[in-house]
């Protein structure tokens, strides 16, 4: 029976790839199989996305790219804004298809990434968290180390425990060079008023290179 999860984030630009890319070279070093799926991405530089490209190499899948994404944009803009745009839409079904097809591959883990943060609209005044496969995924929250990140990590978990979701465990993310004030008293706070497993906090890496991370994650939650 594989374990899936779902990586969310306080907000865009929290370090969701990176994190999620850390947490999954983390589950290989300990000799768990791990299979992504991010479902959607708008963001292409000369036919590249460096999300999807970040998952391949951490999770070592041997699939392309774009085999493990349901629904692509070019523009680097909201996606239900893009799905309009290219009259594309971003419907349930494309994302059960992949989602299905990655299934099939029977890895021990699988890390799904969102889009944005936890209410991402998609759409038809739908949101992500609409979509009924997630249900069966444990949320991983990432939290992004700035300023406001309290309020927004609260507010995102409430919402999560509020439409019924489980929550798994949370990790914090400096997104950029420069740490917030009072950074290590930031994230006691967290650990205490989350009340949920922390994995463990994740350095700004200058290179942008999952791969440099120094974090020493305890994932026994998570397998």
């Amino acid at each position: 029976m594989s374990n899936l999860y779902f990586i969310t984030g306080t907000d865009t630009d929290a370090g969701k790839t990176f994190s999620a890319a850390v947490i999954e070279q983390t589950l290989l070093k300990h000799g768990v199989s791990v299979c992504p799926f991010k479902p959607i991405v708008a963001g292409f530089e000369n036919g590249e996305n460096q999300d999807l490209n970040s998952h391949c190499a951490a999770t070592k899948i041997g699939l392309k790219p774009l085999e493990i994404t349901a629904c692509t944009y070019e523009e680097p803009i909201a996606p239900h804004i893009a799905a309009i745009k290219t009259n594309n839409e971003i419907t349930f079904e494309k994302l059960n298809k992949k989602f299905e097809e990655l299934i099939a591959l029977n890895k021990d883990v699988y890390i799904t990434e969102g889009a944005g943060g936890w209410l991402l609209p998609i759409g038809n005044n739908k949101v992500l968290p609409d979509w009924p496969r997630l249900k069966e995924m444990e949320i991983i929250l990432v939290v992004g180390m700035k300023l406001g990140c309290l309020n927004h990590a609260l507010l995102t978990l409430e919402s999560i425990k509020s439409r019924g979701f489980k929550i798994k465990a949370f990790v914090t993310c400096q997104p950029t060079k420069d740490k917030m004030p009072y950074y290590d008293e930031n994230v006691q706070t967290l650990k205490a008023m989350m009340n949920i497993p922390y994995l463990g906090d994740i350095s700004f890496e200058t290179s942008g290179d999952f791969r440099n991370s120094k974090a020493q994650l305890d994932i026994s939650c998570l397998i």
